[in-house]
C-alpha cells in the first residue's frame, strides 16, 4: 500500500474563515439594525392632542390625510356592534390627568379600504401612528392582546411604551 501525499494549501481555508467571518459579521450586524429599527423609540404625539381625554370622529379621507401629513397619533377603529368597542371607549377614556389626550376614531366601515384596513384586519383596534406609519395596533384576534381589551392598567402600559406624555 502506498501512501498518499495530501496537497495541505492553508490559503484556501483561511480564504474561506475569512468569508465565514465576514459573512458572520455582515449578519449581526444586519440583524442588529433590523432590531433597532423594530423598536419605536417613546415619541411625542401632536401637541394639539394633549389635554382632555376625547374621541375625534374622522372618515376613511380624513385619515389619508393625516397619514400623507405624516402626522403621529393614535386612532381607535370602533365596531359599534361589537360590545368589546364600547368597554373599549371607556378605557381611552378614563386614563388618569397625567396621560389625558384627544384621540382620532374611525368607523369600521369607513376603514376598511383604507390604508389602515390593509394593517388592522379586526374591530375594535386601536393603532399608534408615528411620523405617518403604524408603529403598533391591537389585534383583536390575539392572545397576546387580550389584557390590554381587558384591563385600563395593561392598555396604558402599552400606550406609554410609544407616547410621551407632557407634563
Amino acid at each position: 500500500m502506498t501512501k498518499q501525499k495530501c496537497n495541505i494549501n492553508p490559503k484556501p481555508n483561511v480564504i474561506a474563515l475569512i468569508a465565514i467571518g465576514a459573512f458572520c459579521i455582515v449578519i449581526f450586524f444586519g440583524g442588529f439594525h433590523i432590531l433597532q429599527s423594530m423598536t419605536t423609540k417613546p415619541f411625542k404625539i401632536e401637541s394639539s392632542l394633549y389635554g382632555v381625554s376625547e374621541a375625534i370622529d374622522i372618515k376613511k379621507d380624513d385619515y389619508e390625510s393625516l397619514i400623507n401629513e405624516k402626522k403621529s397619533f393614535i386612532i381607535m377603529i370602533d365596531k359599534p356592534d361589537c360590545y368589546t368597542t364600547a368597554d373599549m371607549r371607556k378605557r381611552m377614556e378614563s386614563f388618569p390627568d397625567n396621560m389625558q389626550f384627544k384621540y382620532y376614531r374611525i368607523m369600521w366601515s369607513q376603514a376598511k379600504g383604507s390604508s389602515l384596513h390593509e394593517k388592522v384586519k379586526y374591530a375594535p383596534s386601536v393603532a399608534i401612528v408615528h411620523n405617518g406609519k403604524i408603529v403598533d395596533f391591537l389585534d383583536a384576534d390575539s392572545d397576546e392582546d387580550t389584557p390590554k381589551y381587558n384591563e385600563t392598567q395593561a392598555l396604558q402600559d402599552w400606550i406609554k411604551g410609544y407616547i410621551v406624555f407632557e407634563d
